[in-house]
């Protein structure tokens, strides 16, 4: 018996001789102290030589995954999890984005969608394909919920479209016991308090839009078509609208600066609705795949800096602390985050013209599309995307191994133009993961009314 290579152990935390351990293969996360680290890395093969007690710690940390019998097990196990993670179904619910239309009243100067962009909306013809599409899925995976992202370009361009399969698929739905919802990703321009109170009869339950800055910060990424700025009508058309609906800020970063992040959240402070507001989501500014047809010739390859392991590290440990600061939720960075695109169920996206696609910024080249709504089954980029196996190119004994399986396939072809190659960040989470591990393990805490003990991070000592 051992610690498992996808153990991180975090020494002295919360206090002296204290070790937090976390499994990133299962996500247990334990505190155990000195004594028991101690016993563990010294184990005799005859577990029984250990008293009672201790034997039961030790039976407890494998069931967790923090222990492993051996390197056979090891290699079972992580093999087992990767197998679940790219065939399971997640019955709860499906999640499925529909673009409405390419056309869009912003121009953002990264939009990754400009280089393949059409004006053409969605047809009622088209829409009616893919409801089919959907709801033979959910009868046939047997999914508890419906989880619709309208998305676009902008997808109040396309208003009678989105209303048309909300409208339709919130009857269907809960005509037959299935729970309905959707979310509406929008630049914000054209919502309206009397929009959302419509919306939300018809499912609405949350709404995300992209706000880069204050003022010149976000009108410089994100102009009107005709080159005007967009910040002043945005930005009121939340504060309209924040009390009806939950609406979550998506703020992209460039080189690793973001002071305008602490502008921005000062000033929807400033505007008395920053507690208001839904979760804050924040990305670096990536590259995007070429023109249609010729999606190797990559646009914006400067922007693969931003991806640099450095970067993330100094731009995610400012972004932290402002949410701190502002006593806002931050998602645990912590989390399995497996590229849908070698999932086999995964949710997807389905396009004005129906092609099903795995990951949106692949939208609009239908070569990497893995079917179509009129047809009944995935076509065969689907198996070849899901028989990558990245993972099997690292190192099995990487920490990390269990939580990514090899990395984002869009940004190993925006590296390498090909999708067989793994996508690593190893030196960025070896940076980040203690203080994200402890960030999790006092957020558990706190929950439980600062009880020593939460069940899920529990405590095992050697005594």
């Amino acid at each position: 018996m051992k610690f498992s290579n996808h153990t991180i152990l975090v020494e002295d935390y919360p206090a002296k001789d204290d070790f937090l351990a976390y499994s990133t293969r299962t996500q247990a996360l334990v505190k155990i102290d000195r004594a028991l680290k101690e016993t563990i890395d010294h184990l005799p093969e005859d577990l029984t030589l250990l008293e009672a007690a201790q034997q039961g710690h030790i039976r407890t940390l494998h069931q967790m995954g923090i222990l492993v019998e051996n390197e056979a097990e090891e290699q079972q196990k992580l093999a087992q999890h990767l197998d679940q993670l790219k065939y399971s179904v997640h019955k709860k619910s499906f999640p499925v984005t529909i673009l409405t239309t390419y056309a869009c009243n912003l121009k953002c100067v990264y939009c990754f969608q400009e280089s393949s962009r059409t004006n053409e909306k969605m047809s009622a013809e088209v829409s009616d394909q893919a409801m089919d599409w959907i709801k033979a899925q959910l009868l046939k995976q047997g999914y508890e919920e419906l989880y619709v992202v309208f998305y676009g370009g902008e997808p109040l361009v396309n208003k009678p479209i989105l209303e048309r399969v909300a409208a339709e698929m919130k009857f269907w739905c809960e005509s037959r016991g299935i729970a309905f919802k959707f979310l509406l990703q929008t630049n914000g321009y054209l919502m309206r308090p009397e929009l959302i109170r419509q919306y939300i009869k018809l499912g609405l339950a949350q709404v995300r839009i992209s706000v880069d800055g204050v003022g010149d910060d976000h009108d410089k990424n994100r102009p009107l078509r005709n080159g005007g700025g967009s910040f002043d009508v945005i930005v009121q058309n939340i504060i309209d609208c924040c009390d009806l609906i939950k609406i979550g800020i998506s703020v992209s970063f460039d080189k690793g600066d973001v002071s305008h992040i602490k502008r921005l959240l000062d000033y929807f402070e400033e505007r008395k609705i920053l507690q208001k507001l839904g979760r804050f989501i924040y990305s670096p500014i990536h590259a995007s795949l070429g023109p249609k047809g010729e999606s190797e010739k990559i646009i914006g390859s400067s922007c693969m800096c931003n991806y640099e392991d450095k970067n993330l590290v100094d731009a995610n440990t400012k972004i932290r602390e402002m949410m701190a600061e502002k006593n806002l939720p931050m998602k645990n960075g912590m989390s399995i985050s497996v590229c849908p695109v070698t999932r086999d169920n995964a949710g997807l996206t389905i396009d004005q013209h129906g092609y099903l696609y795995k990951c949106n910024s692949m939208l609009g080249h239908p070569e990497f599309s893995t079917g179509h709504v009129k047809d009944n089954d995935y076509n065969q980029m689907h198996g070849q995307f899901v028989g990558l196996d990245v993972w099997r190119q690292c190192p099995v004994d990487c920490t990390y191994l269990p939580m990514c399986s090899g990395g984002c396939r869009l940004s190993s072809f925006l590296k390498n133009q090909n999708f067989r190659t793994p996508s690593c960040h190893k030196p960025y989470l070896n940076k980040m993961a203690p203080q994200l591990i402890k960030e999790e393990f006092d957020a558990m805490t706190e929950k439980k009314g600062g009880a020593a003990a939460p069940p899920s991070a529990a405590t095992i000592t050697g005594q």
